[in-house]
């Protein structure tokens, strides 16, 4: 791995960390968050999600870095996957802060700004400057991987996990078993990551009900899978016995609009010229449902086409 591979992938743990830093204090420190623009939907879906994916894709990542230690020769694939995980965490950073910015320029919640809203806007420039640096530092990394390793297969991240438990267990078995139900997996783990930020937040603002507790469920159950979806794809989590199907794009189409609709409720409703407003947990659960059914729909239908076209 060479020193300016090393370089991006520091540079992009190092701005995960200050990225998370962020994130919590404004949307978890009360007096903060009660003056922030973005402290309401569809602004604050995004850093929902986003403040929990980034630090753990970077935590993942630093425990694979673990196997580059002593500067020695790196595997290719190796060194690709970790800089494609250290681009979509940026590119995660990118879309908060972009996402923060359109918020503050639509004035969004004017009513409720104060001293305060200032230096949180402020606080968006370092975030957005450490975006740009790592950007730039990623290119160059990137462009120092040869072209061939980018396009060999090679291993995947569940091949580095046995390697680094081989001191202390044997997961070959594991290892098969997650290729082999991948899918399985990440709706299983999904569901405990939503579960466990549905209970967090009940712990700290108290029980809001179990219809709404279910749409919360609903809504970061659905998002960790297509996010763990999205990441097979993107970084060769699991090298797949077989190719993934159509269904496997309806999966993630379905998954994403759950969240996607949930955060743009309103307009989606206004959109689709229901009578009335997205005012209870139920209308909310059928308003999700109903686009997660159509999106996935649409998707298996027009993959199905593609594949079609392709071989007549």
């Amino acid at each position: 791995m060479s020193r300016a591979q090393v370089r991006a992938l520091w540079a992009a743990f190092a701005l995960a960390v200050g990225f998370t830093a962020f994130a919590y204090v404004t949307t978890q420190v009360r007096p903060l968050r009660a003056a922030s623009p973005w402290r309401a939907d569809p602004y604050d879906a995004v850093v929902s999600f986003t403040l929990f994916l980034v630090p753990a894709l970077a935590g993942l990542s630093a425990v694979r870095a673990w196997l580059c230690r002593g500067g020695g020769p790196q595997p290719g694939y190796r060194v690709d996957q970790l800089l494609r995980a250290a681009r979509l965490g940026v590119a995660m950073v990118a879309v908060t802060a972009a996402t923060d910015v359109t918020a503050a320029v639509l004035r969004a919640e004017r009513e409720l700004w104060d001293g305060r809203t200032a230096w949180l806007i402020a606080a968006l420039l370092p975030l957005g400057a450490g975006v740009l640096w790592c950007l730039a530092l990623l290119r160059r990394a990137v462009r120092e991987l040869p072209p061939e390793e980018r396009r060999r297969p090679g291993g995947d991240w569940l091949d580095d996990l046995v390697l680094l438990a081989a001191p202390l267990a044997d997961l070959g078995a594991v290892a098969r078993l997650l290729r082999r139900h991948l899918v399985a997996a990440a709706a299983a783990l999904s569901l405990l990551a939503g579960a466990l930020v549905v209970t967090g937040q009940a712990v700290g603002e108290g029980w809001p009900g179990g219809l709404l507790a279910l749409a919360e469920l609903t809504v970061f159950g659905s998002g960790f899978f297509a996010f763990c979806l999205l990441c097979d794809a993107l970084l060769r989590i699991a090298a797949p016995p077989r190719p993934p199907g159509a269904a496997r794009a309806a999966a993630f189409a379905a998954a994403l609009a759950v969240p996607v609709s949930g955060g743009l409720r309103e307009a989606v409703w206004s959109l689709a010229g229901l009578p009335g407003e997205v005012d209870t947990p139920a209308r909310l659960l059928a308003l999700m449902a109903g686009c997660a059914v159509l999106a996935g729909t649409a998707t298996l239908g027009a993959v199905r086409a593609l594949r079609a076209r392709r071989t007549a």
